[in-house]
């Protein structure tokens, strides 16, 4: 009972927490502090347990409320004063390097005297940075507060404990070269990963970094991994998080059977595999709980586990109040949540029945059947309050997640604590080591087949963008609700999974059949800066351009919108051409959709490395690629008679003015989009190419001002105009522009204001 009293001041004060990062404003806390202080004297008012159970809940709303006011003083107000300003400052190398295409970037503690020093992420351009961990450093940067990307507001960073963001504008010098034992977990870490690199092979090396290391930069290369990872719902098997320290644990149980050695043991090696992996929310939460399990029996008292939860949530957020915001964090502990509150009901459910029906006078059928339902009544128990905030967050949910996760989770232990083993031997003596790695890769492959093969499956996501996806989730929450209510068994829960997977298979297939009947229909999606365009007429459906400069991944958001309409492929790929923020995104489209045919522009014009890898991935999927060297029309062959015109690069200059141009008809409905053709291109064309009125314009090179030009305007007399654009540093969309729509009447909607945009011709 005392325990959860605790629980109760450890989730108030958390509650405070979370209230003071999305709720209150900054000025007000201090105000609320003193309001929960002052009504904890309500208490004195009740008797016993009701009056300490008050007591700790106000007063922990009070604690939190306090220290979000002085944790802002300490660590934002400094940060704030840097913000805007050039300054040469000295800092302390918090963690290896790493190589961007544009330089190099590192994070670093800003030292301000005597003061806690303030981390900060420091770019540098056109170069890289030669320091390591520990590493004292002088250099003049741009500091600016580190609370947007790309223009929009995030938490990413402040919820790291990164509170500026630096550009160096001069070159980084290495004052002092010590490195004090304090980065020891980080230059282990890094030890570690050069040895998985070496003793793996190159398809399953990082992998294997992500799984032990939490490492997911190489990973997340691999788009068609990435993607399928997300597809089914397993990412959380490269996020170091409690399966880590579960696995961890468990093979150190296995050497060490006596409950006072292995907590001398393990809690020492908990912290340094914290440490290594940088006390990532998830992952210091289960740390702290396996801790808490550890010791309970040391002091003679019993894990509660709902307290070490409350607890770790509480010392985290003590730590950095604003982990709050950590999609990870917020994650790890609805799942370890749901597990606690409704796997062991779950299970309790599912094997009733089948104990009392005489299935398990066989011992091995019996393990096996018992295995399997712990098994999915973890998975279920863990997505049961994780569902919500995945659909808030991603904007899909996985169907395909419990049987993936049956079909892996085993071989993920394997290979978890096998590379452990192996990493060992390699240190010990290298070709023992590259042995047991050869194993071990064994189990790897297995699982990145599985995961990829899953993903491939009709359905294996849904994704909220679709309206009928959120009325279903609803539903299906309402169905498990009265579940419960009868107190879980097993009849209510498979007439509830029943009813769920019937309307569910309705809604799929009325979107399906819907999506196939609609007339022509455009959608300009929200790529930030840059372009995506969707056609879809009847069941044909083409893709003109796949790009992002702002940060956003736009062959994920094709995909997801693709597969919300219930489409699975692409008739037809459109790439007006080769710079990045049209086409960046296409690589993943192509790993991660079907698509029938590729159209780009004269195989003559360089496109750089980007168009060699989208022409090889190409050749190796055995996609036709139509080289566009001459106009010509694309036809679907559906009752609505739909059109693509595809006009041949016009200028010689500029890749700009070598880009395609694309004329969508069908019945009285046309739309033009024309890439990033300037003015002068747009004139050419309007004198050698005969252009109907149209309906819909996507605005040119994202609302130039060096483009839609007055002739082109007159020519075509657009009743309606779209303009692809995010936050930029060009001006787009320029004033001018938008001026020049508005002075003509023309309807214009922005991707940046509006999102996703879709015009129907009916």
């Amino acid at each position: 009972m005392q325990m959860r009293k605790l629980a109760a001041a450890a989730v108030s004060f958390s509650a405070a927490v979370l209230l003071s990062q999305y709720l209150l404003p900054a000025a007000w806390l201090a105000c609320c502090c003193g309001i929960a202080a002052l009504l904890s004297l309500l208490g004195l008012f009740f008797k016993a347990n009701t009056r300490l159970r008050l007591f700790l809940i106000l007063l922990g709303l009070s604690a939190g409320f306090a220290w979000c006011f002085t944790y802002a003083c300490i660590f934002i107000k400094p940060a704030q004063e840097l913000n805007g300003t050039t300054q040469t400052v000295s800092a302390v190398v918090c963690g290896e390097p790493d190589i961007t295409e544009y330089g190099s970037k590192v994070l670093v503690k800003v030292n301000r005297g005597g003061a806690p020093g303030i981390k900060a992420q420091l770019y540098v351009y056109g170069s890289t940075v030669n320091v390591q961990p520990g590493n004292r450093i002088e250099f003049t940067a741009r500091f600016r507060i580190a609370d947007t990307i790309y223009g929009e507001k995030t938490e990413t960073f402040f919820a790291k404990g990164i509170y500026l963001l630096a550009t160096a504008q001069s070159g980084v010098t290495v004052s002092d070269a010590i490195e004090p034992i304090l980065f020891l977990p980080t230059k282990t870490a890094q030890s570690i990963g050069q040895m998985i690199t070496r003793i793996f092979t190159k398809d399953t090396a990082a992998f294997m970094r992500a799984l032990i290391l939490g490492d997911t930069t190489d990973v997340y290369k691999d788009t068609a991994l990435s993607g399928a990872l997300s597809a089914t719902g397993t990412s959380h098997i490269i996020s170091v998080s409690g399966m880590n320290i579960a696995f961890l644990m468990g093979f150190l149980a296995l050497f060490i059977r006596k409950k006072r050695v292995l907590t001398a043991v393990g809690i020492p090696i908990i912290l340094l595999f914290m440490a290594m992996v940088g006390f990532q929310p998830p992952v210091v939460r289960a740390g702290i709980m396996q801790m808490f399990l550890l010791t309970a029996p040391i002091f003679k008292r019993e894990n509660d586990n709902i307290t070490s939860l409350s607890a770790s949530l509480m010392l985290i957020l003590l730590v950095n109040p604003y982990t709050a915001g950590s999609v990870g964090l917020q994650l790890s502990f609805s799942a370890t949540l749901g597990i606690l509150l409704f796997t062991e009901k779950l299970y309790s459910a599912l094997d009733s029945p089948l104990r009392k029906s005489g299935l398990y006078q066989n011992r091995l059928l019996k393990a096996s059947i018992r295995f399997i339902i712990a098994s999915f009544a973890t998975t279920i128990g863990a997505l049961i309050l994780s569902i919500p905030l995945i659909a808030l967050h991603f904007g899909s949910v996985s169907l395909i997640a419990p049987l993936t996760n049956m079909l892996i989770l085993w071989a993920v232990t394997l290979a978890f604590c096998g590379g452990i083993v192996a990493v060992i031997f390699g240190f010990i003596f290298m070709p023992i080591g590259t042995v047991m790695a050869f194993i071990v890769a064994l189990f790897a492959r297995y699982i990145i087949h599985m995961i990829e093969f899953l993903a491939h499956m009709p359905f294996a996501s849904i994704f909220t963008a679709n309206p009928a996806v959120v009325i279903w989730l609803v539903y299906v929450y309402i169905l498990l609700v009265s579940a419960f209510r009868l107190h879980l068994r097993l009849r209510p829960l498979v007439y509830s999974v029943c009813l769920s997977a019937i309307t569910l298979c309705l809604i799929l297939f009325i979107t399906s059949v819907l999506s196939d009947s609609h007339a022509l229909s455009v959608t300009a999606l929200d790529v930030g800066q840059g372009q995506s365009i969707v056609i879809t007429s009847g069941k044909y459906t083409a893709v003109i351009d796949c790009g992002s400069s702002s940060g956003k991944d736009a062959g994920d958001i094709v995909t997801k919108y693709l597969q919300s309409h219930g489409r699975t492929s692409i008739d037809l790929l459109i790439l007006t051409h080769y710079h990045s923020d049209h086409a960046n995104g296409v690589v993943e489209l192509l790993e991660r959709n079907r698509v029938a045919a590729l159209a780009e522009p004269d195989p003559s014009i360089d496109g750089g490395t980007l168009q060699a890898e989208i022409n090889q991935l190409a050749r190796d999927k055995g996609i036709h690629i139509m080289n566009v060297t001459e106009n010509l029309l694309a036809s679907f062959d559906d009752p609505h008679n739909a059109v693509l015109a595809l006009y041949a690069p016009i200028g010689s200059d500029s890749e700009n003015e070598r880009g395609l141009t694309v004329l969508c008809s069908e019945n009285n409905f046309d739309a033009l989009i024309t890439g990033d053709m300037n003015a002068d291109i747009e004139r050419t064309l309007v004198n050698t190419v005969q252009l109907p009125d149209i309906e819909l314009l996507i605005v040119g090179h994202h609302g130039s001002k060096s483009s839609t030009s007055d002739e082109l305007l007159d020519a075509v007399k657009p009743e309606t105009a779209i303009i692809s654009v995010g936050y930029n540093t060009y001006g787009h969309p320029s004033p001018d522009t938008l001026k020049k729509l508005a002075l003509k009447s023309i309807m214009t909607y922005r991707t940046d204001e509006a999102g996703s945009v879709t015009i129907n011709g009916w």
